[in-house]
């Protein structure tokens, strides 16, 4: 009897710790991730534990990107993301961000290049790399839901 509930007092343990280790949102947050240039970035802000687990993450990253759309400024995620350095090179990129977007970007100076549902939208900047940043993209409605529609007759 005392091996039967060690066995099964170790598969309850190894199940947990497995859970807690595949599911990222706990304790830790979001996952960092590395795009393929090398930078350190983290994306999601859907939904209230991930608005909270970014805002929790900021002070680890010195560019804050927010994506929305409106003249309420509605969140926005599926857009796909370009940072260009003074030269024109890629240095960050990634297909489908979140609304949010943390990353660790060096000094320089840069163009943001954001593109979703086939509008685009950049931004020039000047990155100090020992500050924290914040830049929002926001793509105009031609006919914004708090806009009233016209009446028809």
């Amino acid at each position: 009897m005392l091996k039967k509930y060690t066995a099964l007092h170790a598969i309850v343990w190894t199940l947990m710790l497995f859970c807690s280790l595949s599911n990222p949102a706990w304790g830790e947050g979001l996952p960092v991730q590395q795009d393929a240039h090398g930078i350190d970035y983290v994306t999601g802000g859907i939904g209230a534990e991930e608005v909270e687990s970014i805002t929790a993450m900021k002070p680890n990253f010195n560019l804050y990107i927010l994506f929305s759309e409106g003249k309420v400024g509605r969140v926005i995620d599926d857009v796909d993301v370009t940072i260009l350095d003074a030269q024109q090179r890629t240095v960050f990129s990634l297909q489908h961000a979140a609304p949010r977007l943390l990353l660790n970007l060096p000094s320089g100076r840069y163009q943001v290049v954001a593109q979703y549902q086939g509008s685009v939208q950049r931004a020039y900047f000047s990155h100090d790399a020992k500050r924290h940043q914040r830049i929002i993209l926001n793509w105009k409605n031609k006919i914004d839901e708090d806009t009233p529609e016209p009446e028809s007759e």
